[in-house]
């Protein structure tokens, strides 16, 4: 159904330009600062940054990209009705697109990676370190073909390279496609810890807590399936400009939220530390240090708590997650309880020490 500009003045009026640009800046905003705060809590507090953290740093210098790009977008012509728009305003607002899907493809990928990275930190037993190698691999390869499927896609490479009409990849395939394999690889990021958790030997209260701690991330999964449904209204209107607002918003959501999920679950050192909780620091000094800290790990044991708080510095560093205790068992439990190691994650292995010391 056409309009022209006049014909209806209440449909004239109409703009979604306010949420996607407050949408945008808000998660772009808030991404920004849980990043930062990151990287406070791994160089200031705990004193030893990983590479999942810097890579989390490019995927949210990524994300303030695509904000960048919505903006654009929205200031020619995305989230009016296309009979408002000039076809100077469509070309920059395509142009903005394509720079937008390119950086949020990166900044998915980035985000993922990261996530994998943390778990291998995080989790010593083979099993989950390589399964998480190899589907780093996996995103790496995935990653650089989906570039190219987007710099192939007719929409919008063919409108602003006319040339590229005969050589482009239908759209909606493209669209589908990509948005597929986020979902299937979000489920996938998300379901990787989950085996290695079950094992542990916690109670089922804290067992479940750190379940959820991993499960964020299922809350991105959503939101990318609401994505999904929006592509094809996006992709076969005759108002293309209206409908490929919500597309636009759910995609910087969407986003945000992945990095987001990834983020709060390191910053419980600095949670810590401003509600006046020091965060121990045991194993990185003396053998009277990481005995006191074996005793206070016993201590919570015996009174069916685990100790998440009770970290080595190094270890908490790397996880940001309490779940690291190794400098403790190999300065004083190596000692009295012998010299073998499991292949479990590495509070699993403390939790089985402490255990064989209550048992004496």
């Amino acid at each position: 159904m056409s309009h022209t500009l006049g014909e209806d003045p209440a449909l004239d009026a109409e703009t979604r330009v306010p949420i996607l640009i407050g949408t945008a800046v808000a998660f772009s905003v808030a991404t920004s600062l849980v990043v930062l705060l990151r990287m406070y809590t791994r160089h200031a507090i705990v004193h030893a940054p990983g590479v999942d953290d810097y890579t989390m740093l490019v995927a949210a210098v990524l994300a303030v990209g695509v904000t960048i790009s919505t903006i654009l977008q929205a200031q020619n012509g995305l989230g009016r009705h296309v009979w408002l728009v000039s076809d100077a305003e469509t070309m920059v607002q395509l142009k903005s697109l394509f720079a937008g899907e390119v950086l949020y493809n990166l900044a998915q990928i980035c985000t993922k990676i990261s996530f994998l990275l943390q778990y291998r930190r995080i989790f010593r037993d083979e099993h989950t370190r390589t399964v998480c190698f190899w589907l780093i691999l996996f995103l790496a390869l995935w990653g650089i073909t989906q570039e190219f499927l987007v710099a192939f896609a007719c929409i919008p490479v063919s409108v602003f390279i006319p040339g590229m009409a005969s050589k482009c990849i239908e759209s909606l395939v493209v669209w589908y496609l990509t948005s597929i394999m986020n979902i299937v690889t979000d489920f996938v990021l998300f379901l990787v810890p989950l085996p290695a958790i079950r094992n542990l030997r916690l109670p089922l209260r804290q067992k479940v807590l750190v379940m959820s701690i991993f499960c964020l991330g299922i809350f991105t999964c959503i939101i990318s399936i609401v994505r999904l449904f929006t592509l094809r209204a996006a992709l076969n209107s005759t108002d293309a400009t209206w409908d490929n607002a919500p597309t636009s918003w759910w995609t910087t959501i969407e986003l945000n939220c992945g990095i987001l999920c990834a983020s709060i679950a390191t910053l419980r050192p600095l949670i810590r530390t401003l509600t006046g909780r020091p965060v121990t620091t045991v194993g990185a000094g003396t053998a009277g240090t990481a005995e006191s800290g074996t005793s206070r790990a016993r201590s919570s044991f015996r009174k069916g708590a685990y100790p998440l708080h009770n970290l080595p510095s190094g270890n908490e560093s790397q996880s940001g997650l309490n779940f690291k205790e190794d400098a403790v068992n190999d300065g004083s439990s190596r000692g009295s309880n012998g010299g073998s190691t499991t292949n479990g994650t590495s509070y699993e292995y403390a939790e089985a020490r402490h255990t064989k010391g209550d048992s004496r």
